[in-house]
Formats: C-alpha cells, structure tokens, sequence
C-alpha cells in the first residue's frame, strides 16, 4: 500500500512513521485474516465435504496469458457445500509461527519431495538475452546476486553486504517485472535518483539485457505480440494506444511473457519427461507450483526419483528430443524432502 507524493509532502516525519506504522501492521492483518478464511476455514470445509482426508485440486492449462498453469479448489457442485480444495500453489510458506503447507502430508511410510527449478527465470533471460556476463556466473557456479551485486556496486563479490546483495536481487526481477526506479525506491525508502543509478548500474554490468529489451519493444511495435523461443505468442495491440503508460504497460507484458512463459513450458517439459521415468515406479508426481515439482514417493523410492527428477530438469532430454533446444547456460534445482509439503529439508544425492 502507497501514499501518495501530494500527501507526504504534507506529512511530518513523525506522521510519515505513524501512518507507515499503520498500514504495515495493516496488511499484516489482511495476510492473516486471509491465511485465516481461504486457508484455514477453507481447508475444513473442503475435508469435511470429501470425507477422506484429502483435498483436490483442478489444474488450468488456459488460465493465465504467460501459458503457466494455474491451480484452483475443486469443486463438485456450487455453494460452500460443493468445495473440496483449496489453490495449492497459492498456499502460503508463513505467517508468523505457522507454515500453512504443513498440513499437506505424504502417506505414511512415503516422503513428500520438491524439486525447484533455481533462479529459472534469470536463466532464461540469460540466454534470450545471450547475456555474457550473466551467462559467466551461471556457468562457473557463483552465486549470481553476489555477483551482480558486485559488478553494480564495483566490488569485489565477496565483500558485498546482505543489503547490497538483496538489492542487487530485487533489481534483477525488477527487470523481468517491469519494474522502474518508482518500485526499487517505494521498497528501500531510498530517493527515487539513487535507485536510477543503481539501476542503471546493473543495466551497464548486464549490457546484453538492455540490448534485449530493446529488440523485444521493437518486434512488439512492429508485429503487435510477443513471442517466446517455444513460438508461443500474447497479442499486445495496445502497443499502439495514444497513451505512453499504456504503451508502456504493453511492453512490459510482452517482455515479461518472452521470460514467464518460456520459464514455464520449460518446466512443463521436463515435467513430462519426468512423468514417462516414473510409469514403472510407485512415485507419482502430484502437483506443480510455480517454478517446482512436487512428488511423493515410497521412502525407499526417494533417492532413485530425485535422481531422476534431477537429471530430467537439469538435462533436460524431453526439450532436446522434441524442440532441438541446447541453452547457453546450465540449469540446476534445489531438491527438499520431508513427510510434508512445508518441513522439507534440503536433500542431497
């Protein structure tokens, strides 16, 4: 939540704290007071209606215009009474002392694991935008905030902050986003000039991605969509509106979508790939959030399905056989195991 610059500069600084006091705490309620009636009251009325212990789900193929796949709470008739699910990849890692994913559990005597595709979205930009220095750290295994981070601040990597480092993050994905010096300033409380230069410093470290975003608006301008490497397309015709926020608003989707989208049918991909490896095994894949993979599988299956999770994601074989494609830079995942969806721990071969 924002006040607007008209307000604060009417506001003393004593005021300026009151009021973000307020609406920090604010919307901590709001978190809660959801948390509390979609995933909590939600969840009851669900199990209560199945009558099993379990809770369903319908996945989205068409809902949402990236192409990802979205989830939302089965339902077999209308009204409260028909629920029997509640959004998995909505559900929240915490609030407070709680981890609402714990109440999602593998059966007994079997583990529930996630396999998460790390900094996929970066990776992606790295190779559309055949971005060299990016490319650099992904390849030679350093941590890629730290690094950015260093380039943007003209440090050596190991010597950034945590802030600085953070910093650097948020920047990365405000370039995915389509965020500006606006969004870097509101979230850091730092004048809107300095978080230009630290933008611009990142821009001038990572020059293969203006390089990108440049290509990209042009190809928008003159076809009116975007499209990724797979040749899936979003129509922008509000390219051409009169209004600059409008047009610019329609540049930020299409690059968005050239990044999300291939991000998400890569993991789509590797998902099926994993889905025909595990036709002879007990191990089910049985949901998909975001940028992972969630399976359960019999304890004694656990280590031969991550080691076939992983080679899939990380080799990808299903992309190279059925779309010819060889990345510029490696992929990698994060692997968590644990008896629920939100006390895995890091897990390794």
């Amino acid at each position: 939540m924002n006040i607007s610059r008209s307000v604060l500069s009417n506001m003393t600084n004593d005021q300026v704290i009151a009021a973000k006091r307020f609406f920090d705490r604010f919307s901590e309620f709001k978190k809660l007071t959801k948390l509390h009636s979609v995933y909590i009251e939600g969840a009851r009325t669900a199990l209560a209606n199945t009558g099993n212990g379990r809770m369903y789900v319908n996945y989205n193929i068409d809902g949402t215009v990236t192409g990802r796949i979205s989830n939302s709470g089965a339902s077999i008739e209308r009204g409260k009474n028909g629920k029997i699910g509640v959004s998995f990849h909505t559900l929240p890692r915490e609030s407070l002392d709680v981890n609402i994913r714990d109440y999602v559990v593998a059966p007994k005597g079997h583990d529930f694991i996630t396999i998460d595709m790390k900094v996929m979205e970066l990776r992606v930009l790295a190779h559309v935008a055949n971005e060299q220095n990016m490319i650099h750290a992904f390849k030679s295994g350093i941590d890629l905030h730290s690094y950015s981070a260093g380039l943007t601040f003209n440090k050596d990597p190991e010597e950034v902050s945590k802030l600085e480092r953070q910093i650097a993050k948020e920047v990365s994905f405000l370039t995915v986003y389509g965020g500006t010096a606006y969004t870097l300033a509101s979230k850091r409380n730092i004048p809107e000039e300095r978080a230009e230069e630290i933008i611009n410093a990142w821009m001038n470290a990572f020059p293969g991605v203006g390089r990108y975003m440049a290509t990209v608006q042009d190809y928008i301008e003159q076809f009116k969509y975007a499209k990724t490497i797979f040749g899936r397309r979003r129509n922008l015709p509000n390219i051409d509106s009169p209004f600059k926020g409008v047009r610019r608003e329609a540049f930020r989707q299409g690059l968005n979508f050239t990044i999300q989208s291939a991000a998400s049918d890569i993991l789509l991909c590797g998902m099926l790939g994993v889905i025909n490896k595990l036709k002879d095994m007990e191990a089910k894949v049985v949901a998909t959030v975001h940028d992972s993979i969630e399976l359960i599988a019999p304890k004694q299956e656990t280590r031969e399905v991550v080691r076939i999770v992983k080679d899939e994601l990380e080799n990808y074989q299903y992309l190279r056989d059925n779309f010819n494609i060889e990345f510029k830079v490696p992929l990698a995942v994060d692997i968590e195991v644990g008896s629920s969806f939100g006390n895995g721990v890091e897990y390794e071969l």
